[in-house]
């Protein structure tokens, strides 16, 4: 071998082939060590929107309003709104927010009403001044103003009832070839894949309004946070019934006080019905789910059902709940269940005790006033699956939630029974018998 080394090496061509021959065997030998894509149980990560059939039928409208847009909005470009390819962000004021135009919704309410209905002092305000003309404090304050039972009490909620008719106008004239309409708002946090293959077991050529039930009076109607979905023939339907009787619709807006259920009146008034959508489409946040609820019946239980809305996920959790889903995508071959949320999402998070933490118990124990005689409290219910403790004030709950954290000076702690997660668990899972998706 040296022999043949040093005859191959005596001139400057041979050298370059020994070189050039070294070089080939080290390129194949390194290509071959190489683990392609698939091999074995890792595969290559899928794009986001990869897969997505039917996104082109649908429409999807974001409502929002000037107190939350800056704050909420930006997190749905790279999250629920990113492999969307035909939506539009609606307002109670024109603005460009991080490159994206957001229209005003009411720029074709009645002149009148603009004019002289006292909801629409603070919308003049907006349009000819912008956020100038309202002072710092003031936009903090109605951006945390609390629920009442006749709604949030700022300005901002008070204008939102008006919307919800002539978003569902402007819907249908910008892209009246949909098969769907989408209607979400900026803490609502749709799951695709889970919508779109529920959506398939509808005939979008017939009249549906699907959405979680809720009722004020007489009205059964969507709730607007869960996310509502309509049909092209319904929306049609609505748009021109209320076209003609304006006058009827503007007097029944100003005399309420909930826009979703204005809009679901309308869809009754011209014989579509809400389909009840629960719990497929929520109202509440994975922290804030009630995974046993029987809110939608005795035999309906969030736990067992596929998840395609949340509502009311704060904006600093759209790209961590993001992740978690692509994720799940990677590595499963089945769309998430709220009991997979729980497991993956939620349970991670449970301890024995947390400070400063809310888990949203709700039932006051009069006899307990510490953190010690409340976890006691719910150790002698054996329904009990959490507690917490607000200054002397002991609540206990049946229902197993993760909560929020809460500041310092809300004083409050919250402990679960986490040795009983499993038998909560197995309880639940007994009851799914295969079911899936909300349907008729």
């Amino acid at each position: 071998m040296a022999t043949l080394l040093s005859r191959l090496t005596r001139s400057p061509s041979r050298v370059f082939i020994v070189i050039l021959i070294v070089l080939v065997i080290f390129q194949l030998f390194s290509i071959r060590s190489k683990p392609t894509a698939n091999f074995g149980s890792h595969k290559a990560a899928p794009e986001p929107c990869v897969g997505l059939e039917g996104l082109d039928d649908i429409f999807v409208t974001l409502r929002t309003g000037t107190t939350e847009a800056p704050k909420k909005l930006p997190a749905h470009y790279t999250t629920t709104l990113r492999c969307i390819p035909h939506y539009e962000l609606y307002s109670d004021f024109e603005e460009v927010i991080e490159g994206k135009r957001v229209y005003d919704v009411l720029d074709e309410v009645n002149p009148e009403i603009v004019a002289t209905h006292p909801d629409f002092v603070y919308y003049n305000k907006l349009r000819g001044k912008g956020r100038d003309a309202f002072t710092a404090e003031e936009m903090t304050q109605w951006a945390t103003a609390k629920n009442t039972n006749g709604g949030r009490d700022s300005p901002g909620w008070r204008l939102d009832k008006w919307k919800f008719l002539p978003l569902a106008d402007k819907a249908l004239r910008i892209r009246p070839d949909a098969k769907w309409f989408v209607f979400i708002e900026s803490d609502t946090y749709v799951l695709w894949p889970s919508l779109l293959a529920w959506l398939g077991h509808f005939d979008a050529s017939k009249p549906w309004y699907l959405g979680q039930q809720m009722q004020i009076g007489d009205v059964i109607f969507a709730y607007g946070g869960a996310g509502f979905v309509i049909s092209q023939p319904a929306l049609k339907k609505v748009v021109e019934h209320r076209n003609t009787n304006l006058k009827f619709y503007d007097d029944f807006t100003a005399s309420h006080w909930a826009g979703d259920c204005v809009l679901g009146k309308a869809l009754a008034d011209v014989g579509v019905p809400l389909q009840w959508a629960f719990p497929t489409l929520s109202s509440e946040e994975p922290a804030d789910t009630d995974f046993e609820s029987g809110f939608g019946g005795p035999e309906r239980h969030p736990w067992c059902y596929y998840a395609a809305s949340y509502h009311h996920l704060p904006p600093a959790e759209y790209p961590g709940f993001y992740s978690f889903e692509q994720k799940w995508y990677q590595k499963n071959e089945t769309m998430l269940r709220h009991k997979d949320v729980f497991y993956n999402y939620v349970l991670p998070r449970l301890a024995t005790e947390r400070d400063d933490w809310d888990n949203h118990s709700d039932k006051e124990e009069s006899t307990a006033t510490s953190f010690k005689t409340c976890r006691t409290a719910c150790e002698n219910d054996p329904a009990c699956m959490q507690f917490s403790v607000t200054g002397y004030t002991c609540k206990t709950s049946k229902a197993l939630k993760l909560g929020r954290k809460a500041s310092a000076a809300e004083q409050v702690k919250s402990g679960w029974m986490v040795n009983r997660i499993d038998a909560f668990v197995e309880r639940l899972e007994s009851k799914c018998k295969d079911r899936d998706w909300v349907l008729p």
